[in-house]
């Protein structure tokens, strides 16, 4: 049997790692933060350090930080910004914004407009049609932007490597200045400021900050070099922009930066009284309870994400736009009144037809009518993902070789590219190793690919390297897209993103090269990089599942990226009535699983009801091997069930989000 096929059939490539801790050290943090030990080794696991004063810093972040903007950037990118916005004052310019349309470049688009309109600069906003153009600074908004006599566009977390569309720009004497927080390419655009942490020569707090945030701290940036005091409200917008955005890009929350714009954000959020805000967050919420960093990752952000992903304005579909309409939306009766409605018709949005749909788009003037459509638009994703992921399946039992692939690459025709990375997420998920979605469209030769990884492969570098060794042998780039200006036809650069996820784009005779390439790298990735661990905290007792405990472990939020949510462990389980379910638009398959858990030794008051997300083949495959008095082990994360509408908190609203199941062993 060869290696792969080894550590890939009958999932074996999934790794329980429990947290080795001295006991010692969880006795001294958990009597200095007066927490229990379980918590207590979590945070040393989480942040990998006895240290009392650091993990004071992490936990509890100075607010000072918030501040601190003088290693943004270097000085020279700062400057030159601010230079050419007095210019754009003193001329009274018009001024564009080009954002990348999701929840992240949204947020950064919003408070570059909120603060460059503070400034009293016009300021107009567009993002690219994900669907057929995919993402970056975009040929079309530029010469929208020359019809309309500006001379000067900022990007939102974009840009950084568009080399030749900033070329473009320069050309038609429009200056571009990029506010971006993704890796740097081998060669930088013209552009007249670059916002972007990464060229700094020393990694700092900035590297890790979410596209929004750097354009938040930007924004705050040219208000202090010009001695301006910034409004309070405009911080407040920024915060909850920057949070949304930077929960949708799952930052490190090691980093103290980040920790404090979430956790503050998101209580701003929870607390504006902003009329825009507020009908989002009673739209995406369902009660004020579940208004959390890691809820608003599955309530509000698929939200913000969806008309990006789906959006086209030419055939009447809101884009991202239509976000950014909503969240610059301040206070006023007006307003107010709207939002008013929206809440009686909350549990009955979902279902609006096409032709309140209709009735809706003519404006997007108030936050009722804007509302609307983005949870519309949220659901028509839901529906094209689900008709996706039916097809999906289908190609991979052809495509590929599930017990020897190092990575799932899977071609489909006609998909649409602005929801394909939420579907390579899913094929990941199950998996559990990296996945390449390609698209090609009726009547184009390029063809749209999206990425997503585990955690330790850096598909980034790989398909970098892939890249490099094309230019190399043809002497052009292997990730470009053709777009149309003036009658002419352009190349621009089309490759971008972080270790975990990216996207691209290249010419159908290509496929063969990238994917034989793919491979190749893939091969010299040794074999235990492709173990999906779950990290573990320790096992845990039935009676220690309590409410006391849940609202102990919020108390250290924000949790995410770098600093997990904690995984618990039971062992000798019982387990029953397993129920599958899945997305309401998807008929021939359903990955979840609703199920009871209960101690073996049959105690009423120590059973639980519990989820598995993706974990239905999983379940089915325990069972099928398990006999009538077998037990299983889990392990799950705690949490309130999303559905209690209820502050009044009862044993029974507990819920296990079961990550894995073992048959336990005799």
């Amino acid at each position: 049997m060869s290696e792969s096929i080894a550590l890939f059939e009958n999932f074996n490539n999934q790794r329980w790692s429990f947290s080795k801790v001295n006991h010692d050290d969880v006795s001294n943090v958990a009597k200095t933060f007066d927490i229990h030990p379980l918590i207590a080794k979590m945070l040393i696991h989480n942040l990998e350090s006895v240290d009392i004063d650091y993990i004071a810093s992490i936990i509890k972040p100075e607010n000072k930080l918030q501040y601190e903007l003088d290693d943004l950037v270097p000085s020279e990118q700062l400057e030159n910004a601010v230079k050419r916005i007095r210019q754009a004052q003193i001329n009274s310019e018009i001024v564009y914004v080009n954002g990348d349309p999701d929840a992240d470049g949204i947020g950064g688009t919003a408070i570059l407009v909120a603060g460059l309109r503070q400034l009293g600069l016009e300021t107009k906003y567009i993002f690219p049609i994900r669907p057929t153009e995919g993402h970056g600074l975009q040929i079309r908004i530029i010469e929208a932007a020359r019809d309309a006599g500006s001379t000067l566009i900022f990007t939102a977390d974009c840009g950084t490597k568009d080399v030749a569309a900033v070329e473009y720009a320069n050309s038609l004497g429009i200056d571009v200045i990029i506010t971006d927080h993704h890796i740097l390419g081998h060669k930088l655009p013209n552009a007249l400021a670059i916002i972007n942490p990464y060229l700094n020569e020393t990694k700092n707090l900035y590297h890790d900050l979410a596209g929004s945030s750097i354009s938040f701290k930007f924004i705050q940036a040219v208000f202090k070099h010009m001695k301006k005091d910034f409004p309070e409200f405009l911080y407040e917008f920024g915060m909850i922009v920057s949070a949304l955005g930077s929960i949708s890009d799952r930052v490190s929350l090691l980093n103290p930066l980040n920790r404090l714009i979430v956790s503050d954000g998101v209580k701003f959020y929870r607390d504006t009284d902003r009329e825009g805000v507020k009908v989002l967050r009673k739209l995406s919420e369902g009660h004020h309870l579940m208004i959390k960093p890691r809820h608003l990752s599955r309530t509000v952000v698929p939200r913000l994400n969806a008309p990006g992903r789906i959006g086209n304005p030419e055939q009447n579909i809101p884009d991202a736009g239509v976000v950014v309409d909503l969240l610059l939306l301040g206070r006023g009766k007006r307003n107010a009144k709207k939002a008013e409605v929206v809440q009686k018709i909350f549990k009955s949005v979902l279902s609006i037809d096409q032709e309140m749909k209709q009735e809706s788009m003519k404006s997007n003037n108030d936050a009722f009518k804007v509302a609307v459509d983005v949870n519309n638009v949220n659901e028509k994703r839901k529906y094209i993902t689900a008709k996706i992921q039916d097809e999906m399946d289908v190609l991979v039992d052809e495509q590929v070789d599930i017990n020897s692939d190092r990575v799932i690459i899977v071609e489909g025709r006609n998909w649409n590219s602005g929801v394909i990375g939420i579907d390579t997420d899913r094929l990941k998920e199950r998996f559990l190793r990296p996945a390449i979605i390609l698209t090609s469209q009726s009547g184009s030769e390029y063809v749209r690919g999206s990425c997503r990884s585990i955690p330790r492969i850096n598909m980034y570098n790989v398909i970098d390297n892939v890249d490099q060794s094309y230019q190399k042998e043809f002497n052009k780039p292997l990730f470009c897209n053709e777009v149309e200006s003036l009658g002419e036809k352009k190349m621009v650069s089309a490759f971008g993103g972080h270790a975990q996820a990216c996207g691209f784009t290249l010419h159908r005779d290509n496929i063969s090269y990238f994917k034989e390439n793919i491979e190749k790298e893939m091969l010299d990735i040794p074999m235990e990089s492709f173990e999906y661990h779950y990290d573990i905290i320790d096992k845990i007792s039935f009676s220690d599942i309590n409410l006391d405990f849940i609202k102990k472990i919020d108390e250290f939020s924000p949790y995410g990226q770098k600093y997990a949510f904690p995984i618990f462990y039971l062992e000798s389980c019982l387990i029953r009535g397993g129920k599958v379910f899945g997305n309401k638009y998807q008929e021939s398959v359903k990955n979840h699983v609703r199920f009871q858990v209960e101690n073996a030794l049959g105690s009423e008051d120590y059973s639980f009801s519990s989820v598995g997300f993706n974990l239905w083949e999983k379940y089915c495959f325990v069972k099928e091997n398990s006999v009538e008095d077998s037990t299983f082990d889990l392990i799950f994360t705690i949490e309130i069930d999303p559905k209690v509408k209820t502050t009044k908190l009862k044993h029974s609203h507990i819920r296990l989000n079961v990550l894995d199941i073992r048959l336990r062993q005799s």
